[in-house]
């Protein structure tokens, strides 16, 4: 043989490893006023016919309502969020402050920019009845979405959904720990939500957390990677339940990598968790809301501390699968986050201008205003309406940076703060961590 073809037999030989990324997000909450946003910037092409409505070129507006995130998610292998919706077209449906729906044109939306698996265990879940979970799942399907947490049946609520990414299975299953006093029925063949209960709830007929921990080894032994998506937690505090880390943990032992957690509305912590066979884990408890109404008349308040606000602070949280070769384990790779802030402009309930719901990537909110204050002061003068501008643009300047410090206290140390332009997929697109205690 050779000299030269011994000096190929290493590069033939080398295996280039696989690695998935996957992008999440909070809660997807379609509030009367989010439903208003959208239909306010609803476009439609050129009717057919003269006098008729031409198609929808944004998906009746929910477009425009993802639109901010839209890339990053779509640069993400996988997106997924917590769809904590039912989602049905029946004109008599009702919907009120906590008795949620959403048009099937949201899902289209969510399809269009990058979202490709949903959780739909929820305590919302049941909010249309029975016919109106069906319907979601039917919605989802035509949507290209795939779907976990509720199903025709026990078995199909409780069946993860997968997706093939370069030869990388990956699956999810998803479960809630609430369902605002609902019940599943009796008949396992009905439809269903998967649901591990709180002791007080034990009547609700779900599963007990030892059911669910074998869930998730039975799952795991299905895919080379498993998330588990967990609707629990109690809403609006920052702080994990006891028991809710120790199931997290329990997860992660059994086999998942990591564990995606919703239903607080506002952020808790991320913890990393060393498995009892040597495995790197995650535990995001809360990711918060993703698109919401909630604390619509809140305004940066620049050197206060307030309660205020935490119902607007979000994050993507990115993970990267990695896998060194065919047939190796796969193991959890880089974990970063991007700080997102939930845009409101309400001012009153009789405000008259368009209003406006997104959620907004806080790094490239905080970009385009200091090149907007840079533009301003390089000018050689400023008239009234121009020092207003400015004025507003450097307390926006200020709060943005107050959410974004905020927000990364959530993230323990050893882990990253992601660049929104994530198309690059390596270590160039992480930022180095700002300085914040550990949580």
């Amino acid at each position: 043989m050779s000299a030269s073809v011994l000096l190929l037999l290493p590069l033939l030989s080398a295996v280039t490893p696989t690695r998935v990324e996957l992008v999440f997000g909070g809660d997807v909450i379609p509030h009367g006023e989010v439903k208003a946003v959208a239909r306010l910037h609803a476009r439609n092409g050129p009717p057919a016919l003269p006098g008729g409505k031409g198609p929808s070129l944004n998906h009746e507006g929910w477009g425009h309502v993802f639109g901010p995130i839209a890339d990053v998610l779509r640069t993400a292998d996988v997106g997924v969020v917590n769809l904590e919706t039912p989602v049905t077209d029946n004109k008599k449906a009702v919907a009120r402050e906590l008795l949620f729906n959403a048009p099937s044109a949201m899902v289209h939306a969510l399809a269009s920019a990058g979202v490709k698996v949903v959780s739909t265990a929820n305590n919302h879940a049941r909010d249309q009845h029975p016919a109106g979970l069906l319907e979601t799942l039917k919605h989802l399907d035509a949507a290209g979405i795939r779907h976990a947490g509720t199903g025709a049946s026990k078995s199909a609520a409780w069946e993860p959904a997968f997706v093939d990414v370069r030869g990388m299975k990956v699956g999810f299953l998803s479960f809630t720990r609430l369902l605002n006093g609902f019940s599943n029925p009796k008949d396992a063949q009905a439809p269903q939500v998967a649901l591990v209960p709180y002791s007080r709830h034990e009547a609700h007929r779900g599963e007990l957390p030892e059911q669910a921990v074998e869930a998730v080894r039975a799952a795991a032994a299905r895919c080379d990677a498993l998330i588990v998506l967990v609707h629990w937690g109690t809403e609006y505090t920052s702080t994990p339940r006891p028991e809710d880390r120790a199931l997290g943990q329990a997860l992660l032992d059994a086999g998942a990598l990591a564990v995606i957690g919703h239903h607080p509305h506002v952020l808790q912590p991320l913890e990393s968790y060393p498995t009892k066979d040597g495995r790197k884990g995650l535990i995001a408890f809360s990711l918060g809301n993703l698109v919401s109404n909630q604390d619509r008349f809140y305004r940066h308040p620049v050197g206060k501390k307030g309660a205020g606000g935490d119902k607007r602070d979000s994050m993507l949280l990115r993970l990267s699968l990695e896998r060194a070769g065919p047939g190796t384990p796969v193991a959890l790779g880089e974990v970063a986050v991007l700080p997102v802030w939930v845009e409101n402009n309400a001012v009153g309930r009789a405000r008259k201008e368009v209003r406006n719901i997104q959620p907004v990537l806080i790094d490239r909110e905080v970009e385009a205003v200091t090149e907007r204050l840079a533009w301003l002061s390089a000018r050689s003068a400023l008239d009234k309406e121009a020092r207003t501008q400015k004025a507003l643009l450097e307390r926006r300047l200020e709060g943005s940076k107050q959410r974004r410090e905020r927000i990364l206290r959530m993230l323990p140390e050893g882990f990253a703060v992601a660049s929104p332009e994530l198309r690059q997929r390596g270590p160039e697109a992480l930022a180095p961590r700002a300085s914040a205690p550990h949580p």
